[in-house]
């Protein structure tokens, strides 16, 4: 009778053991990278530029995306190597509502000088999408003169 119930334990756990762990096929790293940000957009305020850019929604292979971790927002000068200036986390997983759209202000500036900003996007395990398109801005504040502008003559 024992050996009885011991078969019928194993049978019991042989047929129980396909329904632990993943319910779906694993997909490759490259297609559960975020979706590129395609929307970037760059504006003067009085302390700085403002970087803004919209959420992705999906991964590479076109499913939806709970797992959104953050933003890299990288910058480069005069058509130098791009260089990360910030990291911008996403605060809302879990939420009903979700941020459309993200911003950053950058402070760390030059009068006169020409930026390219671009962002990656990034899952809470690691994988980092593709940087979006770069956008192009010239940095001078309100009320100043920018670098190429002829100064005025002094008056006499």
């Amino acid at each position: 009778m024992a050996g009885r119930a011991a078969a019928l334990t194993i049978l019991a756990l042989a047929c129980a053991l396909p329904a632990c762990g993943r319910k779906t096929l694993p997909r490759p790293p490259q297609l559960v990278a975020p979706r590129a940000v395609q929307e970037l957009s760059l504006a003067t305020q009085s302390d700085g530029i403002l970087v803004r850019w919209s959420r992705p929604t999906e991964y590479v292979d076109g499913s939806e995306m709970e797992d959104l971790g953050g933003f890299v927002v990288e910058r480069n000068r005069y058509n130098s190597d791009f260089e990360e200036v910030a990291r911008v986390p996403v605060t809302d997983r879990g939420r009903f509502q979700k941020a459309k759209r993200f911003d950053y202000v950058d402070t760390r500036l030059l009068s006169g000088a020409t930026y390219h900003y671009r962002i990656v996007a990034y899952t809470t395990d690691g994988y980092y999408s593709v940087p979006s398109g770069a956008a192009e801005i010239t940095w001078s504040p309100p009320g100043s003169t920018p670098a190429d502008a002829p100064t005025p003559a002094a008056e006499p």
